[in-house]
């Protein structure tokens, strides 16, 4: 499967694709096709059956096999296999060091906590490493217009209360009767807790330091999935699958055997991540809440994963983030603290300086860094006593090894199921990364997969109840149905917002910082924004919308406002914009 940002070159793939194999079809001679065919029976009656194969142990994968085996069900007709290519006995035995934190972290909303709590995961999690988010500040660097959002108060004699079902959610939480609005938590936590859910469940098969070789069909378009080491002397595995699950991420061989295409582009930035140590003189202050500045290069945001650790993740250009890789922990310490406070002016000023032809040495960057947050040092900006809403808390150091940064893209893949050819199922299904790519903005790519999962799960359980085959195309047809207008909605309001915010006009910058500052003065309209965010609101779960991107999106009410009051000229941009933003589509 190709990554296209358009049409063209998606045509011109399956344009040599067919031609590849017209010709591969016209040189070979009777005798050929009839060894060809030979070695393809023997290799279906060398296959082992499997009913429901996983592709991919990442956080998605990991899930859905414990959702699978979790599930009466399925369970007990329907052997699952979990194949993943490193080891899973590591992220079984994964006993971090209590003061270091892995660099990849999700924010898992209120609903899918108490999924995860239905299907017997929430409970095998690490709860000290787990941090409930009782408070978001959101805030435009250019600007400074600021939104906040508040967990709700629980109740528990309200049957629609958050975390009902899930405890650790609420003792991640360190304000007494307040639910969290979102869980942080390592992804490798989350990947052992599903390990310890697997540990005894029947008709399971985990299969491990295996990579896929290969995804051919049988006779009857029932997928074979070869699998081994890759070494050459070594005897590879088949196995047979009656349903075959891709959730092994953007570059998945599922979607590729299954001719699936996606639609997206590749951005022009990189999401730099990093495990912070907080200032023990700051240790539990402002912990509780998850911090996003948005600055024309890229949100930068803080999470919170104790008392003591946060994560970072920047999203930047990548001429930026490889030059702030390459600095000196402590200098990249302060700078962090600085993208959080600076004013952008002199922040950008020392942007400029890092990613400049002639670039100053480290010792004069600190120079130059220190003469700008010293105005800020002698105001007391990080003070205890000071305003406690105005940044995050004091980063300390940032952990070594920590630091690193990986391409960001936007993706949909056309279709979650592998269409029907020559009158036969295709019988594959995608979840997860595998089927949809994300700006990390709204901190929602693991959600959609969850919600994925969700879906999935509810499908196969009622084709298993109804006695029919889980692999059929029409069974399976609810679960995109289901899924995918929702995640498109997702993908594209957070493509929209990271464009909207990289802009310094100062039209554009007025329309979205008013319609941030009406929105924060309206507790209704941020309550139903948070009960698609992360906390459940009564009678209403958590969706797909990440509390980000809703509360932001809401610049819209800022326009209409800005037109009521005789804005014509600014309501004329934005349509431009919103405009030109459609005809990326």
């Amino acid at each position: 499967m190709n990554y296209a940002s358009s049409s063209a070159p998606r045509l011109l793939v399956r344009s040599l694709s067919r031609k590849s194999v017209r010709t591969r079809a016209f040189s070979c001679t009777p005798r050929c096709r009839a060894a060809a065919a030979a070695a393809a029976a023997a290799a279906e009656a060398s296959a082992e059956p499997h009913d429901i194969v996983v592709i991919g142990g990442g956080p998605a994968g990991c899930t859905l096999a414990a959702a699978l085996a979790s599930n009466a069900a399925i369970s007990s007709t329907h052997k699952v296999t979990l194949l993943e290519a490193s080891s899973m006995a590591k992220l079984a035995e994964w006993a971090p060091n209590p003061d270091e934190y892995s660099n990849r972290v999700s924010s898992i909303t209120a609903e899918n906590v108490a999924f995860l709590s239905d299907i017997g995961v929430w409970g095998h999690l690490d709860a000290t490493r787990a941090r409930g988010i009782e408070e978001m500040q959101v805030w435009d660097g250019l600007s400074d217009a600021r939104i906040t959002f508040n967990s709700p108060t629980l109740d528990p004699h309200d049957p629609f209360s958050p975390h009902s079902t899930a405890p650790i959610a609420s003792t991640s939480s360190r304000t007494p009767n307040i639910a969290p609005m979102a869980t942080l938590i390592e992804n490798l936590n989350l990947q052992r807790a599903c390990m310890r859910a697997l540990e005894g469940a029947k008709n399971l098969d985990l299969v491990d330091n295996k990579k896929v070789l290969s995804i051919t069909s049988d006779s009857s378009g029932w997928p074979i999935i070869e699998v081994g080491s890759g070494v050459e002397s070594e005897t590879t595995r088949k196995l047979r699958a009656r349903l075959l699950i891709g959730a092994d991420g953007f570059n998945s061989p599922v979607k590729a055997y299954s001719h699936i295409e996606s639609f997206g582009w590749a951005y022009n930035s990189q999401g730099l991540v990093a495990s912070l140590r907080i200032s023990p003189a700051e240790m539990g202050i402002g912990m509780t809440t998850a911090w996003q500045r948005f600055l024309p290069e890229g949100p930068i945001a803080f999470l919170p994963l104790s008392d003591t650790a946060s994560s970072l993740v920047w999203s930047t250009t990548p001429e930026l983030a490889k030059a702030i890789k390459q600095l000196p922990l402590d200098l990249m310490t302060r700078l962090v603290n600085a993208a959080f406070t600076l004013p952008y002016a002199s922040l950008s000023s020392f942007l400029s300086l890092l990613t400049s032809a002639s670039r100053p040495t480290d010792a004069e960057l600190s120079d130059s860094l220190e003469a700008l947050v010293a105005p800020l040092q002698a105001a007391s900006v990080y003070e205890v006593d000071s305003i406690p809403d105005e940044s995050p808390p004091k980063i300390e150091s940032i952990q070594p090894g920590s630091v690193a940064a990986f391409p960001l893209r936007l993706s949909h893949a056309d279709s979650y199921l592998g269409m029907p050819r020559g009158g036969r199922d295709l019988r594959t299904a995608l979840v997860g990364d595998a089927a949809h790519a994300i700006h990390p903005l709204a901190g929602q790519g693991l959600n959609m997969g969850l919600g994925d999962i969700q879906s999935l799960l509810k499908t196969l359980e009622t084709t298993v109840q109804n006695g029919g085959d889980v692999g059929s195309y029409n069974a399976l047809k609810s679960y995109p149905r289901a899924r995918y207008i929702p995640n498109h909605a997702l993908l594209s309001t957070c493509d929209h917002l990271a464009s909207l915010y990289g802009s310094q006009l100062s039209p554009i910058v007025w329309a979205r910082s008013t319609g941030l500052e009406i929105v924060n003065e309206l507790d209704s309209v941020k309550a139903l924004l948070m009960g698609g965010a992360g906390a459940k609101t009564k009678g209403r779960g958590a969706g797909g919308w990440g509390v980000v991107a809703d509360g932001i999106d809401s610049v819209g009410k800022g326009v209409k406002m800005a037109r009521m009051v005789g804005g014509m000229a600014l309501g004329q941009v934005m349509s431009r914009l919103g405009g030109g933003l459609a005809g990326r589509r």
